[in-house]
């Protein structure tokens, strides 16, 4: 007779409790990007996964600009923010995108950015796609060289990285 000691199976009970306490995987792994509009009380109208295929095919851009974060001009290519907002053009009137990194840092941009300097998430820096350890894999940037306006801390702070989750705030009727 085999007999199974003891500490093994108290590891396995463990191991099937601790499986069970988990959250589930997101139904999309190879999301990158959560998008949501939500309305004026907060109630979500519209969520969306992007993955990389998706934010590639989404009116790209590439801006060359220095950033106080990098050595230089540098090129970043991604898709325009404004895009990203508009995917949804059924939710009304946008006011601001609020968006969040891995980190859970914050930051809100005015729709007025997305309209006046087009910044851009950036995915790729100089042609190679972001990780994590280098501000990516989405990295919200300014064309910082484009206007003097741009040169101070306040766009400085809007340019998040690490982006994971962007909500679009709608105006209220």
């Amino acid at each position: 007779m085999y007999r199974i000691p003891a500490f093994a199976l108290v590891l396995a009970f463990a191991t099937a409790l601790l499986a069970a306490a988990l959250p589930a995987p997101p139904a999309a792994a190879q999301d990158v990007l959560v998008a949501r509009w939500v309305g004026p009380d907060g109630s979500e109208i519209v969520r969306r996964g992007l993955d990389f295929a998706a934010l590639d095919a989404l009116d790209p851009i590439a801006i060359e600009t220095t950033t106080p974060w990098t050595r230089g001009v540098v090129r970043f290519e991604g898709a325009r923010l404004g895009a990203l907002a508009a995917l949804e053009p059924d939710a009304g009137e946008i006011v601001e995108a609020r968006l969040t990194a891995l980190n859970d840092y914050t930051i809100a941009v005015p729709a007025e950015d997305w309209s006046r300097w087009d910044p851009v998430l950036a995915t790729r820096l100089d042609g190679t796609r972001m990780r994590v350890r280098d501000r990516g894999p989405i990295w919200l940037v300014y064309p910082l060289d484009a206007d003097p306006a741009l040169q101070n801390q306040r766009y400085h702070a809007r340019m998040i990285w690490q982006v994971r989750e962007i909500v679009f705030a709608v105006a209220g009727e």
